[in-house]
């Protein structure tokens, strides 16, 4: 099972797939033995069109920012909007699933990630056997981060723009730098708790 996706992986990586911020954490994750990435985001600013409140499949992202952005080109990207439905400044902190051979991996790393300042991390999902154990390879691990911000845009006069988002996108900003800053160190801490179980 890791094998395989590991070599999914590996093709995402190869085709640019992957945010170049979280392959560290990545490569930490998926060497304990007992883990394995399926999926990831490294936290992101994002300016999203949606008809109306929740309504993802009728969504139009009109920005996205792995990274720090200027209020220039949240601005810019708000020029795409057409007046309709509602718009939203978001930014979504570090998510990554691993999959875990094991309950006690699991514990271990979603102990490591709310230490590490995801507080919102969890064991996700954990699938059971026929005989109603732990299937092997059947739990699943959420990272999470607490970094989040959503505002909504469309009850903003035009003619305000230039003022209103500036700050919003300096406090998007500080949000998008914490979460980088807890991606390096969840990493080191793995790195740091793989090498003691190993004995070196």
């Amino acid at each position: 099972m890791k094998t395989n996706t590991l070599q999914k992986l590996e093709k995402a990586l190869s085709e640019g797939l992957v945010d170049e911020e979280v392959i560290g954490l990545l490569l930490a994750i998926n060497n304990v033995d007992d883990a394995v990435t399926t999926s990831s985001c490294s936290g992101r600013f994002q300016l999203i069109q949606v008809p109306t409140l929740g309504d993802k499949l009728g969504s139009n992202v009109l920005g996205k920012w792995h990274r720090k952005v200027s209020a220039e080109e949240v601005l810019e990207a708000l020029g795409k909007w057409d007046g309709t439905g509602q718009v939203h400044l978001l930014v979504q902190p570090l998510l990554v699933h691993i999959r875990c051979r094991d309950i006690e991996t699991a514990a271990k790393l979603r102990t490591i990630a709310q230490e590490s300042g995801l507080k919102f991390s969890t064991i996700r999902s954990v699938k059971l056997d026929r005989k109603g154990g732990v299937q092997e390879w059947g739990v699943m691990v959420e990272f999470l981060g607490t970094e989040r911000m959503e505002v909504p845009i469309h009850g903003i006069p035009r003619d305000l723009f230039d003022d209103i988002i500036p700050p919003l996108v300096h406090h998007g900003n500080g949000l998008i730098e914490r979460t980088k800053d807890h991606i390096d160190h969840l990493a080191q801490r793995i790195t740091s708790k793989d090498r003691s179980a190993n004995g070196e």
